[in-house]
């Protein structure tokens, strides 16, 4: 799935290169704040979460890496299954290697299925 801000987005100003068209790496859905997209930022050099209502679908085509996650508090998360299990995001913004690398892998698998490469 590919998103473009739309124009006066604010959560994208300061993260996001202006006019470009961003791959959604997953997608997030909470019930009391509405849905979210995990993009990469190249100003940033990281990932981010943006409210979905910040931008418009250019390619509505699901990656087929992600997998689909509901909690018992009505969480909806697509994304790959080794970002699912319990405190990969907090060992991710703790630096540690293992998380980082997991985070890596499975932004080039979207990538690559993107692509459409073997």
């Amino acid at each position: 799935m590919k998103v473009l801000a739309k124009r006066g987005a604010k959560s994208a100003i300061g993260w996001l290169e202006p006019d470009a068209t961003h791959l959604v790496l997953a997608v997030s859905s909470v019930p009391s704040k509405g849905s979210r997209y995990l993009l990469w930022s190249e100003k940033q050099q990281s990932v981010a979460l943006f409210p979905a209502y910040d931008f418009e679908i250019v390619d509505p085509n699901m990656s087929p890496v992600w997998v689909a996650s509901v909690d018992l508090n009505g969480y909806l998360e697509l994304s790959p299954q080794e970002w699912l299990t319990d405190g990969f995001w907090e060992r991710f913004h703790e630096g540690d290697p293992k998380a980082v690398t997991i985070l890596r892998k499975g932004i080039e698998a979207i990538k690559k299925q993107d692509s459409g490469a073997p």
